[in-house]
């Protein structure tokens, strides 16, 4: 049975063209990467699409993943990578249902740093789309997973958004 779970582990690599270890780095590149786009001035937009596109890849990845290799662990990051996906698209009713989504998968699935990760970036999401009131009770949900989680220094550096 062990043997089996190893095996699946290391074979994944062939449903995604990469080693196990670098699954959790395409996860933090695309949400970096979705946040870059966002970022970028207007009048930029060619290098904001290269942006978006790089954070695609990384979501098409993980979604690769969550299908083949494990829906308990990829669910929640799939999850809140499309909503910033439909955040950089301006599709704000999908991306609220999307970080919704992440926040329920995260929390089902016990991984509490990236519950506390999906509802700071939700609590982004509402500030930037001037719903500062709605904003404030994700970051403040944050705030208390990234205590429970440990991080305390990063709780506290959310203080500056409630």
């Amino acid at each position: 049975e062990a043997e089996d779970a190893a095996e699946k582990y290391f074979s994944v690599d062939r449903f995604v063209g990469l080693p196990p270890v670098m699954f959790f780095g395409k996860f933090y590149s695309g949400l970096v990467s979705f946040w870059v786009a966002r970022e970028m001035d207007d009048n930029d937009r060619k290098e904001s699409k290269k942006w978006i596109r790089r954070g695609v890849e990384c979501k098409d990845k993980i979604e690769k993943l969550s299908v083949s290799a494990s829906t308990w662990n990829f669910e929640n990051k799939l999850y809140l990578l499309q909503a910033e996906e439909q955040f950089c698209s301006r599709n704000f009713e999908r991306a609220e249902t999307l970080y919704d989504a992440a926040i329920l998968s995260s929390k089902m699935h016990k991984f509490v740093n990236e519950e506390a990760l999906a509802n700071e970036l939700a609590g982004h999401f509402y500030l930037a789309t001037g719903r500062r009131n709605k904003s404030v009770h994700y970051f403040s949900r944050a705030f208390d997973k990234y205590n429970e989680w440990g991080a305390v220094s990063k709780a506290s550096a959310l203080t500056q958004n409630m």
